[in-house]
């Protein structure tokens, strides 16, 4: 990662503009460039709109603060795959408690019935989960 200097720090060829304001506006587009490092700073907000899609493409893409000088480095989920895994995960615990668990030595115990009841309702709550797998798609965050 190239390393940023502070503008009153920098050595070197540079523009300084100090306003209170600065507008740049393209009829038709805008363009600003870097060769190796491009920096927003603000100690307030930074928004940015769109009225259509916003992209932003880069080989990796990280959000949210640094912590302790340090980037916090968690992975985003990709909702497809982690839907996969569950849908595997969900259909080895069905097959468990479908055909397993009644015939599996030991787990029977004295009262069949209640452990019955108990598989029943946790194959429910696995079905519960299994229809609802849709829901952890973001609406508006697409990551490729």
């Amino acid at each position: 990662m190239a390393e940023f200097i502070q503008e009153d720090k920098y050595v070197g060829k540079q523009i300084l503009i100090d306003s209170d304001r600065l507008v740049f506006n393209g009829r038709n587009d805008s363009i600003f460039s870097s060769k190796n490092l491009f920096v927003f700073k603000t100690d307030g907000e930074f928004h940015i709109n769109s009225k259509n899609n916003a992209f932003l493409n880069a080989s990796k893409v990280y959000i949210g603060p640094i912590e302790n000088g340090q980037d916090v480095n968690i992975p985003a989920v990709r909702s497809r795959e982690l839907k996969l895994l569950l849908e595997d995960l969900i259909g080895a615990l069905e097959l468990f408690f479908q055909i397993q668990y009644p015939q599996t030595s030991g787990l029977m115990g004295p009262n069949p019935a209640v452990n019955l009841s108990l598989t029943q309702t946790i194959l429910k709550d696995l079905a519960k989960i299994k229809v609802r797998l849709d829901e952890i798609d973001s609406k508006n965050v697409f990551i490729k």
